[in-house]
């Protein structure tokens, strides 16, 4: 059976983004649920991408990662995902400080 959720600690925040989005909203039914689809993106990208996370601009994943990691910080309400420490594991890719 394929794993359909990624296990890597770069992934958390991205996977908690995609199972907010997955709680029904009071006024839309199940089938309803729009942002489904995105949801479904940000596993995608937890599973495809979070192994590698995270990536230097020059590499062909950055932007999807890049992408995946602000919506979910979007999401959740954890600023700067950038510089984020959890979604960015090796030091030196994380954002300088000034």
């Amino acid at each position: 059976m394929p794993q359909t959720r990624s296990k890597w600690p770069a992934a958390q925040h991205v996977l908690e983004a995609a199972d907010r989005l997955r709680v029904p909203i009071a006024n839309l039914d199940t089938e309803d649920l729009y942002t489904a689809p995105v949801a479904d993106w940000l596993d995608k990208a937890a599973l495809d991408m979070a192994w590698l996370a995270p990536f230097r601009e020059h590499e062909g994943g950055y932007r999807p990662w890049r992408a995946a990691t602000r919506m979910a910080h979007g999401l959740l309400g954890i600023p700067d995902p950038d510089a984020c420490t959890t979604c960015h594991t090796h030091p030196r890719t994380q954002k300088e400080q000034p």
